[in-house]
């Protein structure tokens, strides 16, 4: 009893240590994308995916050995929707033809609310375990969801708002060099924001990085003149 005690006690160390190093590198990452950008609802949402991986990888063999099958097969859910989030908000870590392939076969993915909704599922799923932890995680997650769904709502109302202040193809390719510092054809996420604000539009940091996703059709970080008269005609988030 007491080896097997000591084993246990060993496996939980050995996942928790490789925890802490996802959670590490994770951090990482998200420095690096607060230099480059804003942080988001996005940035929170790939941090709350990492957080499901892995506090429902721990919890799997543990509720697996105590023949919580119910318990088990959410837990197992919870580490596919993560890896799920991971990728689709991970933009600036994940293949882009990952990203492709789930938003191709998930089409409401495409769009801030519909994500939302899907981070506001998962995270009721997992909150419905009864601990601390993912009673913690699953909250984290439904806040997001919940931020998700309103920012891309009320994007999608100030997309509109641009489309007016911008009538004519002439203005919007004079606004677009105006904003397009470094002169490359294409909008990063800080000169987007310059774009917006010389059309009169006050946006906050979370309603520029939904409208920057809804823009960036190809997944690599940049927003062509064709991908803003797409959505100034659809104004969809």
């Amino acid at each position: 009893m007491e080896t097997t005690n000591l084993l246990n006690v060993a496996s939980v160390a050995g996942k928790a240590t490789v925890g802490a190093t996802a959670i590490n590198e994770a951090a990482i990452k998200v420095q690096k994308a607060r230099s480059e950008g804003p942080l988001s609802y996005r940035i929170l949402s790939f941090l709350g995916g990492l957080a499901m991986i892995v506090s429902n990888g721990i919890s799997i063999l543990d509720r697996f050995f105590s023949f919580n099958v119910a318990g088990a097969l959410i837990a197992i859910y919870g580490v596919c929707f993560g890896v799920i989030i991971t990728i689709i908000e991970g933009g600036w870590a994940c293949p882009t033809r990952l990203q492709n392939g789930i938003r191709h076969y998930a089409k409401f993915l495409e769009f801030t609310w519909g994500r939302g909704m899907l981070y506001f599922f998962v995270g009721s799923l997992q909150a419905s375990n009864w601990n601390i932890l993912d009673w913690a995680v699953g909250g984290f997650m439904m806040f997001v969801g919940f931020t998700a769904v309103s920012v891309g709502a009320i994007t999608a109302i100030k997309l509109r708002r641009l489309r007016l202040s911008i009538s004519t193809e002439e203005e919007m390719k004079k606004q677009w060099q105006m904003a397009d510092v470094d002169g490359n054809g294409s909008l990063d996420i800080k000169e987007l924001s310059i774009f917006a604000s010389n059309a009169g539009l006050n946006m906050t940091r979370n309603e520029i990085a939904a409208a920057f996703d809804a823009m960036d059709r190809n997944f690599d970080e940049k927003v062509r003149t064709f991908c803003v008269e797409y959505f100034m005609k659809f104004s969809v988030c």
